[in-house]
């Protein structure tokens, strides 16, 4: 049975300075400086799928630049058959359906029975990616996925989700897709030293998009703002250590107590 993993390195965000965010108010937010992540939710899907039964083929896909090459390799030394990078022309950061047409062109010409991603990175953070790959193959799609197990013999997943009135147990016949949310539950294993000497960079593949046949629809970008999160804070005055005390109990702790 063959399943893919869909991932994107996610820049860390964090690493920006403020004057960063103000340069690119009217223009792209450059993240070259910063160090490339993989988000939880692929790292508990990967874990997920390094944990099911032998005899999957395993392959790992992800649309950029060589940021992703290091996260294909450790996928590659963890024990993924396959790793792949396809290298678009153009920035895919706003463009959840042209994602999707990519990795549903991909699997046009290279057929999987299941198909695990994220439900949402750090950049667009939309949750659109899935739905729109599931609509463009016709296949179901499940989101709010927490932990799945695969039955190769009868072709089924059995996955456990998330929903509004709690949890549910469902059993699914392949092929479908999966958005994966992580809260904690998986952590990615790290591959050993012999693992990753193991790995050439040879090991990723490294192809175009165009070859696929795919024309890249990039929505513009309009402007990007970074919401302030600053706590608010008093100093409370006093002559001495004593009076500062009472003016803490008198003007705030009290109220509260009282509440």
């Amino acid at each position: 049975m063959n399943i893919l993993l869909a991932f994107k390195a996610e820049p860390d965000l964090s690493m920006l300075a403020e004057k960063d965010w103000l340069a690119a108010g009217h223009d792209s937010l450059d993240t070259s400086i910063t160090r490339p992540c993989l988000g939880e939710d692929e790292q508990a899907a990967a874990e997920m799928l390094l944990r099911q039964p032998e005899g999957l083929h395993l392959t790992a896909v992800s649309i950029g630049n060589e940021r992703a090459d290091s996260f294909l390799r450790q996928f590659k030394a963890l024990g993924f058959q396959r790793v792949i990078r396809l290298q678009p022309d153009d920035e895919l950061t706003f463009a959840p359906a042209t994602v999707a047409a990519v990795l549903a062109a991909w699997q046009q010409q290279h057929p999987h029975s299941l198909m695990v991603i994220g439900s949402r990175s750090a950049e667009g953070n939309s949750g659109q990616t899935g739905f729109y790959l599931a609509e463009q193959l016709g296949w179901p799609c499940f989101s709010q996925v927490y932990d799945f197990s695969v039955n190769q013999a009868l072709q089924q997943v059995e996955l456990k989700q998330r929903c509004a009135t709690g949890k549910r147990r469902l059993t699914v016949r392949l092929p479908a897709v999966l958005m994966i949310e992580s809260r904690g539950d998986y952590c990615l294993r790290t591959p050993g030293l012999r693992q990753k000497l193991a790995v050439k960079a040879s090991d990723v593949e490294v192809l175009p998009v165009k070859a696929l046949g795919v024309e890249a629809a990039v929505s513009p970008l309009v402007g990007l703002e970074h919401p302030q999160r600053q706590r608010g804070g008093l100093i409370i005055q006093g002559s001495d250590v004593r009076e500062k005390a009472r003016n803490l109990y008198r003007d705030w702790l009290r109220k509260r107590m009282k509440s």
